[in-house]
């Protein structure tokens, strides 16, 4: 829903006009207006709506109540007592604005409106008052909204992934493809999939569940809203407040939802399904499930055998045994059911190209047609910009040299601590065109590789960006530069004088968008793509952004602390893997990391945050209550 711009006078009164989108956007629906858990007063609201009147009254308020999250505080207290509402795409409903106050004590730091919202069918009204506690949407620091993974192509899920959630974040899980989950996914806001979605672990703490096509839900979860363009089945220990569905609904066994809101056909089966709430403008089946409070269906109710409707009306015509007592409906011809179809949202993907960041890294190494190591230094402490050999000897490895050999007198700056001042961290193989590092630190700032590349054991203040692959081992502790900040950047004891002087400047860590991303890798040569697999090993910690050009697979315990962006522009379809454990802390960002800021090097399609604009804060409307007059 939106406020239009345009404002009808009636009588010297500013009237409130609201246009109904007829199709909602499954990523609408959640991220905006109908973002919120339905309380038990919200099911007791819908248990009274007996009557067509009542319950287009009922769905004023609601509307009414979605606008208020769209105008948030500021906007709600510049109403006024008197203003008539006008809802135009539903028809039968009209209100008036009763009362505006920035001052109640029933919604404290809030705007509390009162409004009479009307309900007609035929010849009977209902009016319902409802008063709304409106917050949020204030202020001058924006809440961050990012979609914390972004995945394009199908996802195998057989580990658990999970999200420890930051102040003002919301932990969105995008994947354009499907999904396939036999562990768990915990601690998002959003799930949302551009083809089907297939739950089958134990799943907790997902806000809502978003495909455009079917959903199915089996084993355990417990989930606020879940959206299908097309089919949801549930089954198993699954609870969920809302379904909303294009198609059709089917709860099997013990699978429990509170309200149902299906334009195709619901079927509860088992003895243990159970609806509170069910809208349909199909037919409803039912073989010993139940229906506790309230069924509005425009077609045909049948109940095989004992189960019940506590209450409701049906379009068309009901079946049951004679001997079943427990269907309490009542037939209205011509009834109809408004239900407003979703439709789907619009999911960008970012494209990642490793290739126009190598003027921007600090460091750049490549090799030359005698296979000597080239390294392009630019805008490091203690060293001029140019290109040097990477060269060493017996005692002195890894220093950056004017001439291909080691001389003291034209070797300038070591490039990282080795395992020994016997050992280089570097080793490149030219039938792979592999890089693999292997020492306990890099000089800090960004390093770019052209070919692949394998990170040892060790600590990386870095960002690592490849031209083809990267993959890290056991142990392995990467902090992007915007993560290890002033400290780890700028006096790190093993480079006090040898550190990116873009990222350090007059005593202070100057951040980039670059500096966000601990990997990066994959890129495009004369228009064709290669590289882009990110690899994770086991017991991986990843201070900072990742972005796969093509696909991301994780083996064991890893955290990363930061997002994830798999881009698949190989169009792969074996699609990426999450196995083992993987944990997505955002509890405790660094100021200097702003994961709001994208570097990809590529055509940046998409920004992290979707093309969301974010509002000032939060906004959240409530009922403080509603009554009939």
């Amino acid at each position: 829903m939106y406020r239009s711009n345009s404002m009808h006078q009636q009588k010297g009164i500013a009237a409130i006009l609201f246009t109904l989108i007829i199709g909602v956007s499954l990523l609408g629906i959640v991220m905006g207006a109908m973002h919120y858990s339905r309380s038990d007063q919200d099911s007791a609201i819908a248990s009274h709506a007996l009557t067509q009147a009542q319950m287009r009254a009922w769905s004023g308020a609601e509307g009414f109540r979605q606008y208020l999250y769209q105008i948030k505080s500021s906007g709600a207290a510049s109403l006024a007592a008197g203003n008539a509402i006008t809802f135009t795409g539903i028809s039968g409903v009209t209100g008036t604005v009763v009362a505006v106050s920035t001052t109640a004590t029933t919604c404290s730091s809030g705007t509390q409106v009162t409004a009479n919202l009307t309900g007609t069918s035929a010849n009977a009204t209902a009016t319902v008052q409802s008063v709304y506690c409106v917050t949020g949407g204030s202020g001058n620091t924006p809440p961050t909204i990012i979609n914390t993974i972004n995945i394009n192509g199908d996802l195998t899920l057989s580990g658990n992934i999970s999200v420890i959630n930051g102040s003002n974040v919301n932990t969105n899980f995008i994947v354009n493809g499907n999904i396939s989950a036999s562990g768990s996914i915990s601690g998002f806001s959003l799930l949302y999939a551009t083809g089907t979605v297939n739950l089958s672990g134990s799943q907790s703490n997902i806000n809502t569940v978003s495909a455009e096509k079917d959903v199915t839900l089996s084993g355990s979860g417990t989930y606020t809203t879940i959206n299908s363009l097309t089919n949801v089945t549930m089954s198993g220990g699954v609870s969920a407040v809302n379904v909303n569905t294009n198609g059709t609904t089917t709860l099997n066994s013990s699978a429990k939802v509170t309200t149902i809101k299906s334009i195709g056909n619901v079927a509860l089966t088992g003895g243990g399904a159970e609806a509170a709430n069910v809208y349909t403008d199909g037919n409803v089946t039912m073989s010993n499930g139940s229906i506790t409070s309230l069924l509005m269906a425009q077609g045909n109710l049948t109940e095989a055998s004992n189960g019940s409707v506590a209450s409701g009306q049906i379009g068309g015509t009901v079946t049951k045994p004679d001997w079943n007592n427990n269907i309490h409906v009542t037939v209205v011809n011509g009834l109809t059911v408004p239900i407003t179809p979703l439709t789907a949202t619009t999911i960008k993907t970012t494209v990642i190209d490793a290739w126009p960041l190598k003027s921007s890294a600090n460091l750049a190494f490549d090799v030359d047609a005698s296979n000597n190591i080239k390294v392009t230094v630019s805008n490091m402490y203690g060293i001029s910009n140019g290109t040097y050999f990477l060269v060493g000897s017996k005692g002195n490895q890894d220093y950056l040299c004017s001439t291909s050999t080691y001389n003291a007198n034209t070797c300038y700056k070591k490039v990282c601590v080795g395992y020994s001042d016997y050992n280089s961290c570097f080793d490149y193989n030219t039938k792979t065109a592999t890089w693999s590092l292997n020492g306990s630190m890099m000089a800090p700032g960004v390093i770019w590789f052209n070919g692949n590349v394998t990170a040892g054991n060790g600590t990386y203040n870095n960002t690592i960006i490849a031209t083809g692959n990267i993959a890290t081992q056991g142990s392995t502790s990467l902090y992007a530069p915007n993560y290890a900040g002033y400290s780890g950047v700028c006096v790190n004891s093993n480079f006090l004088t040898f550190y990116p002087t873009n990222f350090c400047q007059n005593g202070a860590y100057v951040s980039s968008p670059l500096g966000n991303i601990a990997l990066l890798a994959g890129g495009y040569v004369s228009n064709v793509f290669s590289g882009g697999d990110i690899s994770l090993g086991s017991s991986n910690d990843v201070h900072g952004d990742i972005m796969a050009g093509d696909l991301l697979s994780t083996t064991g315990s890893t955290k990363v602390y930061g997002y994830i962006t798999i881009s698949n522009q190989s169009n792969s379809t074996d699609g990426s893997s999450f196995k083992g454990s993987t944990t997505i802390d955002l509890s405790n960002l660094p100021a200097t990391y702003d994961p709001s800021q994208v570097n990809s090097g590529g055509n940046n399609n998409n920004n992290n945050n979707n093309n969301n604009t974010p509002p000032n804060t939060s906004p959240n409307v409530s009922y403080v209550w509603s009554r009939y007059l």
